[in-house]
Protein backbone atom coordinates (compact mmCIF):
# COMPACT_ATOMS: atom_id res chain seq x y z
CA UNK A 1 0.00 0.00 0.00
CA UNK A 2 1.62 3.74 -0.70
CA UNK A 3 -0.88 5.89 1.52
CA UNK A 4 -0.18 6.50 4.70
CA UNK A 5 -2.49 5.54 7.95
CA UNK A 6 -1.50 8.66 9.50
CA UNK A 7 -3.08 10.52 7.06
CA UNK A 8 -6.90 11.18 6.13
CA UNK A 9 -8.14 9.05 4.05
CA UNK A 10 -9.65 11.00 0.56
CA UNK A 11 -11.21 10.50 -2.60
CA UNK A 12 -7.72 11.64 -4.33
CA UNK A 13 -6.34 8.82 -2.50
CA UNK A 14 -8.13 6.00 -2.76
CA UNK A 15 -8.10 6.91 -6.62
CA UNK A 16 -4.44 7.36 -6.26
CA UNK A 17 -4.55 3.75 -5.25
CA UNK A 18 -6.54 2.30 -7.81
CA UNK A 19 -5.33 4.68 -10.21
CA UNK A 20 -8.48 5.29 -11.92
CA UNK A 21 -9.69 9.26 -11.91
CA UNK A 22 -11.36 11.06 -9.14
CA UNK A 23 -14.26 11.88 -10.44
CA UNK A 24 -15.11 8.15 -11.15
CA UNK A 25 -14.36 7.80 -7.63
CA UNK A 26 -16.69 10.25 -6.31
CA UNK A 27 -19.29 8.81 -8.44
CA UNK A 28 -18.78 5.23 -7.19
CA UNK A 29 -18.85 5.74 -3.73
CA UNK A 30 -22.46 7.90 -4.53
CA UNK A 31 -24.11 4.84 -6.08
CA UNK A 32 -23.49 6.85 -9.29
CA UNK A 33 -25.38 4.54 -11.73
CA UNK A 34 -23.52 6.06 -15.04
CA UNK A 35 -20.66 3.50 -13.00
CA UNK A 36 -20.57 -0.18 -13.74
CA UNK A 37 -21.74 -2.80 -11.21
CA UNK A 38 -17.70 -4.32 -11.21
CA UNK A 39 -16.13 -0.62 -10.96
CA UNK A 40 -18.29 0.11 -7.71
CA UNK A 41 -17.24 -2.60 -5.92
CA UNK A 42 -14.19 -2.23 -6.57
CA UNK A 43 -13.95 1.35 -5.48
CA UNK A 44 -15.72 0.11 -2.51
CA UNK A 45 -13.55 -2.58 -1.38
CA UNK A 46 -10.69 -0.11 -1.54
CA UNK A 47 -12.25 2.60 0.50
CA UNK A 48 -13.31 -0.01 3.01
CA UNK A 49 -9.27 -0.62 2.93
CA UNK A 50 -8.19 2.22 3.70
CA UNK A 51 -10.52 3.34 6.13
CA UNK A 52 -12.21 5.96 4.63
CA UNK A 53 -14.33 8.44 6.20
CA UNK A 54 -16.64 10.94 4.29
CA UNK A 55 -16.31 14.40 4.99
CA UNK A 56 -20.19 14.60 5.67
CA UNK A 57 -20.04 18.70 6.14
CA UNK A 58 -17.91 19.09 2.94
CA UNK A 59 -20.87 17.19 1.35
CA UNK A 60 -23.51 18.89 3.14
CA UNK A 61 -21.89 21.91 2.11
CA UNK A 62 -22.06 20.73 -1.68
CA UNK A 63 -25.77 19.28 -1.06
CA UNK A 64 -26.88 22.38 1.45
CA UNK A 65 -27.81 19.95 3.84
CA UNK A 66 -25.76 18.05 6.36
CA UNK A 67 -28.75 15.48 7.35
CA UNK A 68 -27.82 17.15 11.01
CA UNK A 69 -30.42 18.32 14.34
CA UNK A 70 -29.18 20.04 16.91
CA UNK A 71 -31.34 19.81 20.03
CA UNK A 72 -30.15 22.46 23.06
CA UNK A 73 -31.76 21.65 26.41
CA UNK A 74 -30.83 23.20 29.79
CA UNK A 75 -30.72 20.01 31.71
CA UNK A 76 -30.62 16.43 29.61
CA UNK A 77 -30.64 14.53 32.48
CA UNK A 78 -34.28 15.52 32.78
CA UNK A 79 -36.14 11.82 32.29
CA UNK A 80 -38.75 14.14 30.05
CA UNK A 81 -36.05 15.70 27.92
CA UNK A 82 -34.08 12.96 27.72
CA UNK A 83 -37.35 11.33 26.51
CA UNK A 84 -37.94 13.71 23.99
CA UNK A 85 -34.86 14.13 22.53
CA UNK A 86 -34.41 10.03 22.13
CA UNK A 87 -38.22 10.30 20.32
CA UNK A 88 -36.54 12.40 18.17
CA UNK A 89 -33.25 10.90 17.62
CA UNK A 90 -35.25 7.42 16.65
CA UNK A 91 -37.46 8.89 14.36
CA UNK A 92 -35.31 11.13 12.23
CA UNK A 93 -32.26 8.42 11.96
CA UNK A 94 -35.63 6.34 10.28
CA UNK A 95 -34.79 9.47 7.53
CA UNK A 96 -30.70 9.25 7.44
CA UNK A 97 -30.38 12.31 10.38
CA UNK A 98 -27.94 12.09 12.74
CA UNK A 99 -29.56 14.23 16.06
CA UNK A 100 -27.15 15.84 18.50
CA UNK A 101 -27.97 17.16 21.49
CA UNK A 102 -26.29 19.91 23.77
CA UNK A 103 -26.73 20.52 27.30
CA UNK A 104 -26.75 24.50 28.17
CA UNK A 105 -27.11 23.77 31.95
CA UNK A 106 -29.33 27.23 32.63
CA UNK A 107 -26.61 29.37 31.61
CA UNK A 108 -26.79 32.01 28.99
CA UNK A 109 -22.93 31.55 28.34
CA UNK A 110 -23.22 27.97 27.79
CA UNK A 111 -26.04 28.52 25.55
CA UNK A 112 -24.21 30.98 23.50
CA UNK A 113 -21.64 28.69 22.96
CA UNK A 114 -23.83 25.74 22.08
CA UNK A 115 -25.48 28.34 19.40
CA UNK A 116 -22.20 29.30 17.92
CA UNK A 117 -20.83 25.61 17.69
CA UNK A 118 -24.19 24.28 15.63
CA UNK A 119 -24.01 26.78 13.83
CA UNK A 120 -20.36 26.04 12.60
CA UNK A 121 -21.91 22.80 11.74
CA UNK A 122 -24.10 23.82 9.43
CA UNK A 123 -27.12 21.96 10.83
CA UNK A 124 -30.51 21.46 9.00
CA UNK A 125 -32.68 22.34 11.93
CA UNK A 126 -32.01 23.62 15.97
CA UNK A 127 -34.20 22.96 18.38
CA UNK A 128 -33.54 25.12 21.64
CA UNK A 129 -34.94 25.68 25.08
CA UNK A 130 -34.05 29.02 25.62
CA UNK A 131 -32.30 29.74 29.06
CA UNK A 132 -33.35 33.16 29.45
CA UNK A 133 -35.79 36.28 27.92
CA UNK A 134 -32.31 37.75 27.09
CA UNK A 135 -32.70 38.07 23.65
CA UNK A 136 -28.94 38.19 22.78
CA UNK A 137 -28.58 34.76 22.26
CA UNK A 138 -31.68 34.46 19.84
CA UNK A 139 -30.42 36.94 17.90
CA UNK A 140 -27.86 34.66 16.83
CA UNK A 141 -30.44 32.25 15.20
CA UNK A 142 -32.60 35.48 13.06
CA UNK A 143 -31.33 34.05 9.99
CA UNK A 144 -32.81 30.61 11.01
CA UNK A 145 -36.72 31.06 10.76
CA UNK A 146 -38.25 28.04 9.10
CA UNK A 147 -35.32 25.92 10.41
CA UNK A 148 -35.97 26.53 14.17
CA UNK A 149 -38.20 25.65 17.03
CA UNK A 150 -38.30 27.17 20.35
CA UNK A 151 -39.35 24.68 23.37
CA UNK A 152 -41.32 26.15 26.54
CA UNK A 153 -42.60 29.86 26.66
CA UNK A 154 -43.61 31.59 23.65
CA UNK A 155 -41.65 33.89 22.34
CA UNK A 156 -43.74 36.40 20.10
CA UNK A 157 -40.42 38.32 18.91
CA UNK A 158 -39.19 35.55 17.05
CA UNK A 159 -40.71 34.37 13.78
CA UNK A 160 -40.45 30.47 14.53
CA UNK A 161 -41.97 27.13 15.11
CA UNK A 162 -42.77 26.99 18.96
CA UNK A 163 -43.63 24.00 20.82
CA UNK A 164 -45.16 25.86 23.91
CA UNK A 165 -45.88 24.30 27.34
CA UNK A 166 -47.71 26.18 29.79
CA UNK A 167 -45.71 25.65 32.65
CA UNK A 168 -47.64 28.67 34.27
CA UNK A 169 -51.00 26.20 34.00
CA UNK A 170 -48.92 23.75 35.80
CA UNK A 171 -47.85 25.92 38.50
CA UNK A 172 -51.28 27.21 38.29
CA UNK A 173 -52.68 23.09 39.00
CA UNK A 174 -49.94 22.48 41.65
CA UNK A 175 -50.61 25.42 43.82
CA UNK A 176 -54.85 24.79 43.92
CA UNK A 177 -54.35 21.01 44.89
CA UNK A 178 -52.52 22.85 47.58
CA UNK A 179 -54.95 25.43 48.74
CA UNK A 180 -58.10 23.31 48.31
CA UNK A 181 -56.58 21.10 50.80
CA UNK A 182 -56.41 23.63 53.16
CA UNK A 183 -52.67 24.00 52.55
CA UNK A 184 -52.04 28.39 52.87
CA UNK A 185 -48.24 28.18 53.61
CA UNK A 186 -46.01 26.85 50.69
CA UNK A 187 -42.67 26.60 50.03
CA UNK A 188 -41.63 26.66 46.35
CA UNK A 189 -38.69 25.40 45.20
CA UNK A 190 -37.70 26.42 41.66
CA UNK A 191 -35.03 27.16 38.97
CA UNK A 192 -33.67 30.68 38.84
CA UNK A 193 -36.23 32.72 37.93
CA UNK A 194 -34.57 34.41 34.50
CA UNK A 195 -35.31 31.05 33.42
CA UNK A 196 -38.56 31.43 31.57
CA UNK A 197 -40.34 27.99 32.35
CA UNK A 198 -39.42 28.91 35.66
CA UNK A 199 -40.82 32.25 35.73
CA UNK A 200 -43.97 31.26 34.57
CA UNK A 201 -44.29 28.44 36.97
CA UNK A 202 -44.34 30.87 39.41
CA UNK A 203 -46.88 33.44 38.06
CA UNK A 204 -49.49 30.32 37.64
CA UNK A 205 -48.77 29.49 41.77
CA UNK A 206 -49.76 33.48 42.37
CA UNK A 207 -52.73 33.11 40.08
CA UNK A 208 -54.17 30.48 42.40
CA UNK A 209 -53.46 32.12 45.27
CA UNK A 210 -54.84 35.36 43.78
CA UNK A 211 -58.24 33.28 42.92
CA UNK A 212 -58.53 32.28 46.69
CA UNK A 213 -58.09 35.56 48.17
CA UNK A 214 -54.73 34.93 49.70
CA UNK A 215 -51.90 36.62 49.90
CA UNK A 216 -48.64 35.04 48.02
CA UNK A 217 -45.45 35.21 50.11
CA UNK A 218 -42.73 36.19 47.47
CA UNK A 219 -39.96 34.92 50.25
CA UNK A 220 -41.07 31.71 50.32
CA UNK A 221 -39.77 31.04 46.78
CA UNK A 222 -36.29 29.97 46.83
CA UNK A 223 -34.27 29.31 43.96
CA UNK A 224 -31.32 26.82 43.07
CA UNK A 225 -30.80 24.60 40.38
CA UNK A 226 -32.05 21.52 39.72
CA UNK A 227 -31.26 18.54 41.90
CA UNK A 228 -31.74 16.12 44.94
CA UNK A 229 -28.83 17.62 46.96
CA UNK A 230 -29.59 21.04 45.97
CA UNK A 231 -33.45 20.69 47.42
CA UNK A 232 -32.59 18.62 50.21
CA UNK A 233 -29.69 21.64 51.53
CA UNK A 234 -33.03 24.24 50.85
CA UNK A 235 -34.83 22.25 53.64
CA UNK A 236 -31.76 22.02 55.45
CA UNK A 237 -31.51 25.89 55.41
CA UNK A 238 -35.16 26.18 57.13
CA UNK A 239 -34.75 23.46 59.69
CA UNK A 240 -34.32 24.35 63.12
CA UNK A 241 -32.18 21.82 64.57
CA UNK A 242 -32.43 22.75 68.07
CA UNK A 243 -36.42 22.35 67.93
CA UNK A 244 -36.60 20.01 65.62
CA UNK A 245 -38.90 21.44 63.15
CA UNK A 246 -39.00 24.41 60.28
CA UNK A 247 -38.30 27.67 61.54
CA UNK A 248 -40.93 29.10 59.06
CA UNK A 249 -44.75 27.88 59.26
CA UNK A 250 -44.90 25.91 56.29
CA UNK A 251 -47.74 22.53 55.64
CA UNK A 252 -46.70 22.08 51.96
CA UNK A 253 -43.84 22.40 49.31
CA UNK A 254 -44.03 22.84 45.24
CA UNK A 255 -41.47 21.69 43.25
CA UNK A 256 -40.07 23.25 39.69
CA UNK A 257 -39.60 19.33 38.86
CA UNK A 258 -39.82 15.95 40.75
CA UNK A 259 -35.61 16.09 41.35
CA UNK A 260 -36.19 18.76 43.28
CA UNK A 261 -39.06 17.15 45.55
CA UNK A 262 -37.07 14.20 46.03
CA UNK A 263 -34.56 16.25 47.96
CA UNK A 264 -37.47 16.93 49.86
CA UNK A 265 -37.93 13.44 50.38
CA UNK A 266 -34.18 12.74 51.29
CA UNK A 267 -35.00 15.65 53.75
CA UNK A 268 -37.91 13.76 55.64
CA UNK A 269 -35.70 10.75 56.00
CA UNK A 270 -32.52 12.93 57.26
CA UNK A 271 -34.90 14.91 59.60
CA UNK A 272 -37.69 12.01 60.35
CA UNK A 273 -40.50 14.79 59.21
CA UNK A 274 -43.54 12.98 57.55
CA UNK A 275 -44.82 12.97 53.88
CA UNK A 276 -47.51 13.52 53.76
CA UNK A 277 -48.64 13.60 57.40
CA UNK A 278 -45.91 16.56 58.64
CA UNK A 279 -45.46 18.15 54.74
CA UNK A 280 -47.02 17.72 52.12
CA UNK A 281 -45.00 17.83 48.28
CA UNK A 282 -46.44 18.16 44.80
CA UNK A 283 -43.70 17.92 41.45
CA UNK A 284 -43.09 18.90 38.29
CA UNK A 285 -43.18 16.32 35.33
CA UNK A 286 -43.78 13.12 36.22
CA UNK A 287 -40.87 11.36 36.57
CA UNK A 288 -41.48 7.54 35.90
CA UNK A 289 -40.25 6.60 39.09
CA UNK A 290 -42.09 8.88 40.78
CA UNK A 291 -45.00 6.36 40.86
CA UNK A 292 -43.15 4.38 43.03
CA UNK A 293 -42.01 6.55 46.03
CA UNK A 294 -42.47 6.46 49.36
CA UNK A 295 -45.33 8.08 49.39
CA UNK A 296 -45.83 8.16 45.75
CA UNK A 297 -45.22 11.40 44.89
CA UNK A 298 -48.46 13.85 43.69
CA UNK A 299 -47.23 15.79 40.54
CA UNK A 300 -48.05 17.56 37.50
CA UNK A 301 -47.76 15.27 34.22
CA UNK A 302 -45.92 16.99 31.13
CA UNK A 303 -47.04 15.38 27.78
CA UNK A 304 -43.92 14.16 26.81
CA UNK A 305 -45.23 12.01 23.83
CA UNK A 306 -47.05 14.90 22.48
CA UNK A 307 -43.96 17.32 22.84
CA UNK A 308 -42.04 14.56 20.93
CA UNK A 309 -44.70 14.16 18.29
CA UNK A 310 -44.82 18.29 17.96
CA UNK A 311 -40.94 18.15 17.30
CA UNK A 312 -41.01 15.56 14.99
CA UNK A 313 -44.39 16.81 13.21
CA UNK A 314 -42.30 20.27 12.33
CA UNK A 315 -39.11 18.56 12.01
CA UNK A 316 -40.85 15.99 9.44
CA UNK A 317 -42.92 19.11 7.34
CA UNK A 318 -39.77 21.20 7.32
CA UNK A 319 -36.92 19.28 6.17
CA UNK A 320 -38.79 15.80 4.53
CA UNK A 321 -41.91 17.79 2.65
CA UNK A 322 -40.05 20.93 2.41
CA UNK A 323 -43.12 22.72 4.36
CA UNK A 324 -42.45 26.99 4.30
CA UNK A 325 -45.13 26.92 6.90
CA UNK A 326 -44.47 28.42 10.89
CA UNK A 327 -45.88 26.02 13.03
CA UNK A 328 -46.93 26.22 16.64
CA UNK A 329 -48.40 23.88 18.69
CA UNK A 330 -48.99 24.25 22.93
CA UNK A 331 -49.86 21.60 25.56
CA UNK A 332 -51.08 21.42 28.84
CA UNK A 333 -49.97 19.88 31.88
CA UNK A 334 -52.42 17.79 34.08
CA UNK A 335 -52.42 17.15 37.65
CA UNK A 336 -51.36 13.71 38.66
CA UNK A 337 -53.01 13.26 42.34
CA UNK A 338 -50.98 10.44 44.07
CA UNK A 339 -50.25 10.12 47.79
CA UNK A 340 -47.75 12.98 49.33
CA UNK A 341 -50.46 15.77 49.68
CA UNK A 342 -52.81 15.59 53.00
CA UNK A 343 -56.15 17.30 53.29
CA UNK A 344 -55.73 19.44 56.33
CA UNK A 345 -59.78 20.32 55.92
CA UNK A 346 -60.62 16.76 56.98
CA UNK A 347 -58.55 17.63 59.91
CA UNK A 348 -60.30 20.57 61.13
CA UNK A 349 -64.05 18.97 60.12
CA UNK A 350 -63.09 16.19 62.49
Amino acid sequence: MTYKANKPVTIKSIAKELNISFSTVSKALNNDPAIKEETRRLVLNKANEMDYMPNSLAKGLRSHSTKTVAVIFSDIENPVLAYIFCKILTQMAEHGYTTMIFDSQFNENTERANILTVLSRQVDFIILEPTSMNPDNLRLLSKMSNRLTLQGVHYETMNCHHVHVDYAHGGYLAAREMLSNGHRNCLVITESLSFPTSKEFVLGIEQAYNEYGIPFNKDMVKTTHSSITNGFQVIQELWDHDKNTFSVPITGVLTFDDILAYGVYKAAIQYHFRIPDDISVIGFDDNPISAFSMPPLTTIHLPKDKMAENHINILQSTLLNESTETRFFSTAPTLVARGSVRNLLEKKRC
